[in-house]
């Protein structure tokens, strides 16, 4: 087994100040896109959270706005780094998105978001907030326990 550490710069991450009502709206808007799309919700998981705020957080300090992370970490990897063992990841990013129902509308409006989103297997989320110059920063990561 490999073992994958993130570093993680030494400065604090913004955080919005309704940041934890904008991660549960989050969990909320995507398990009603799967109930109208015929699949089961979600559930969300503490590990699978971390990975997502840490990458949020990378990002809102000046890490590029993209699914490499810190390190080069992929969103595989980051999972793995929070103890959470999976057999299927995948991970939807956004930024500027206001409310938690217009970044998850947005990714149901891009096909790839919408097949992470809605693919069959995955069991459990997690997300994550963070502001970058005053814009939130979405990262949501779905996952199938192995």
């Amino acid at each position: 087994m490999i073992a994958f550490v993130i570093a993680m710069p030494a400065a604090a991450c913004d955080l919005p100040p309704n940041g934890a009502a904008l991660l549960a709206d989050a969990g909320s808007q995507v398990n009603e896109q799967r109930r109208n799309s015929g699949r089961k919700a979600l559930r969300r998981n503490a590990r699978l959270d971390q990975a997502a705020q840490r990458h949020a957080c990378w990002i809102g300090l000046g890490g590029d706005f993209g699914h490499t992370g810190a390190g080069g970490s992929k969103p595989s990897e980051r999972i793995s780094a929070t103890g959470y063992r999976s057999s299927l990841t995948s991970e939807n990013i956004a930024m500027g998105q206001r409310s938690a129902r217009q970044v998850v509308s947005e990714w149901m409006g891009s096909r790839q978001h919408r097949d992470n989103l809605l693919r069959n297997g995955i069991q459990d989320y997690g997300v994550g907030v963070a502001l970058l110059q005053g814009r939130l920063v979405w990262v949501m990561v779905y996952a199938a326990p192995r």
